[in-house]
């Protein structure tokens, strides 16, 4: 029962924490977290080589569920989601050790730790549920471990609202993944993912519908900027290790019974939003609101891949993305623990000397979001757009997209490490200790190590479109990149430049102010008359309740009038009653 494994021991840790974390120290909360996260990590790897020598999958089933074919709790494992199950364990450690740091001053860090750990559980649920049912509630578990994540400082107001708008947001997607559950089991008969025949349109739409919020994809990508009010750890764990990769694991898994039409839908939506959102990015002036909009942007790139059928540049890039993503937020949170929360990067500036251990981290991150070889983020980036040669205008956008995130990274890393410093908070800040050290620089080298090991062709990247893709897709995909680095580093190396012109971008585009304006009062509007209704049921049924009383006390107080002739004729009528009752049986 290695596979169940994979599941119960981030699950374990969580009951265990929530349970008795109160009693346990700050290091050791944060050391059974992690423990629990590499011990999944171990029982994932055990099983690799079994997976990598004879293919196929292992099943693991656990018990009876719900009387429904395929409906129990079963879980199954194949190579493809093997990589994911090792990546979220390997990511999710290592943030958890980097929180033992972040946090160690936090009262509430018990807590957290139980939280990260159930989030990681239902990750990994996510990625081995046998069916759609068992997969729905990990699905959920995320959502609510966001929640508790997001608003983790709930004592702040701008961190609960954050954390209730994901919650709302995601309802939405979720409702619609949901309803497109019932619909398979009325078409199909089952939820088991493996006997899941071609769905229809409004099925499949439904269920991009779930993945699309989960992933915080257009339309309903406005909760993920704000969930910037959690921790920092936070942050690296729902954009490079669980929720917002959610969407895409599930096109992975079941992408291929989803109508051909929605999978193409969802490419465009995809390349759509990595263009737009990448542009949002090139505007934001927060530290870690640049890398928010950066991962709908490249989550949107992922989108892109899976919807054209590219199942391994889908996988590819989830994986480079974990990898530089979660190297840039640790960066980042480092950069804040030693400038005192300054997150306004134009009030940064000199990092590189003062921090060079978090500045090298930050950089190699960087060079996987720019697509700079040799890391990663180049080949998987290159696998996506080779895969959207057939549709040139998929690869146009892919290739913008390209060149804008290697702008804003390039712009990023000139205003908080190459510049002079800008505030009292720059010129005296510090490297953090070896706890937080230690996970940004295994991220940042996992990324290197990652990208050398396929330019060494030592992992083998010849499937699919790739490996018919013409030399000149490489060199215009590096040249693009390395233009727009140069660009933004010959913009920004004086220091932060006049961005008036960038509002609107900044803004996102008014998207969420839009919403604020219409559908968040239609939506209050209609709370309101079902608050309204419900007052005024509440109130007709109560009132009808002490009518009823008053009445039959009314009709009491008649009876019960005082007088003895009365209760002896009572009394009579009452003798007389039972002798007839009597004499008739």
């Amino acid at each position: 029962m290695t596979l169940a494994l994979v599941v119960a021991a981030p699950l374990a840790g969580a009951i265990f924490l929530a349970l008795f974390g109160g009693y346990l120290g700050r290091r050791t909360s944060g050391t059974i977290a992690a423990g629990a996260i590499l011990v999944s990590f171990g029982a994932a790897a055990a099983m690799a080589p079994v997976l990598l020598a004879r293919g196929g999958s292992i099943d693991a089933p656990i018990a009876r569920w719900l009387p429904i074919p395929g409906a129990d709790f079963h879980l199954v494992l194949d190579v493809t989601m093997l990589a994911v199950v090792l990546m979220i364990t390997a990511v999710s450690a290592l943030i958890a050790i980097y929180s033992i740091g972040y946090l160690a001053g936090d009262r509430g860090i018990q807590r957290y730790f139980a939280a990260l750990d159930l989030f990681v559980a239902a990750m990994l649920l996510i990625a081995v549920a046998s069916n759609l049912l068992l997969l729905f509630a990990g699905w959920e578990l995320v959502g609510l471990c966001s929640y508790l994540l997001i608003g983790h400082w709930r004592e702040r107001p701008a961190a609960a609202a954050a954390a209730v708008k994901a919650f709302v947001i995601n309802r939405i997607g979720d409702a619609a993944f949901l309803v497109g559950i019932f619909l398979v089991i009325t078409g199909q008969g089952t939820v088991e993912i493996a006997s899941i025949g071609q769905l229809s349109i409004t099925t499949s739409v439904l269920i991009l519908g779930g993945a699309l919020a989960k992933s915080a994809q257009l339309p309903l990508h406005t909760w993920l900027p704000d969930a910037m009010e959690g921790p920092t750890p936070v942050s690296a764990l729902i954009h490079a290790a669980t929720m917002v990769t959610a969407g895409v694991v599930l096109l992975i898994r079941i992408g291929g019974p989803l109508s051909d039409d929605v999978m193409l839908a969802a490419a465009i939506i995809g390349a759509i939003t990595a263009l737009g959102a990448a542009t949002v990015a090139t505007a934001q002036t927060d530290l870690k609101r640049v890398l928010a909009w950066s991962t709908i942007s490249q989550v949107g790139l992922m989108f892109t891949a899976a919807g054209v059928g590219a199942i391994f540049a889908a996988l590819f890039h989830l994986v480079s993305h974990a990898l530089f993503k979660a190297s840039l937020f640790l960066g980042a949170g480092s950069v804040l623990h030693a400038t005192q929360d300054e997150i306004d990067i134009r009030r940064l500036g000199g990092m590189a000397r003062r921090t060079p251990w978090t500045a090298a981290g930050f950089v190699a991150g960087a060079l996987g979001l720019a697509a700079i070889p040799p890391a990663a983020g180049f080949f998987s980036k290159e696998a996506i757009a080779a895969a959207a040669l057939d549709r040139p205008y998929l690869l146009v956008l892919i290739l913008l997209t390209s060149a804008v995130s290697a702008f804003y990274a390039a712009r990023l890393v000139t205003l908080v490490f190459l510049t002079s410093p800008r505030s009292d908070r720059a010129s005296s800040a510090h490297e953090p200790g070896a706890v937080m050290l230690l996970p940004l620089v295994g991220l940042a080298l996992g990324t290197m190590t990652l990208g050398l090991a396929v330019a060494a062709g030592a992992i083998d990247l010849g499937v699919g479109a790739l490996a018919d893709a013409p030399p000149w897709l490489g060199a215009l995909s590096l040249a693009l990149a390395v233009a727009a680095v140069l660009a933004g580093w010959l913009l920004y190396r004086g220091g932060p430049r006049d961005e008036t012109v960038l509002a609107l971008a900044r803004s996102g585009y008014g998207i969420d102010a839009l919403y604020g304006r219409t559908a968040v009062p239609l939506f209050e509007a209609i709370a309101r008359a079902l608050e309204l209704g419900a007052e005024r049921t509440n109130g007709m049924v109560l009132d009808l309740v002490a009518r009823t009383a008053m009445s039959a006390s009314s009709a009491a107080r008649r009876v019960q009038g005082g007088y003895l002739r009365a209760y002896e004729t009572l009394l009579l009528a009452g003798a007389v009653a039972l002798l007839a009752y009597w004499s008739i049986r």
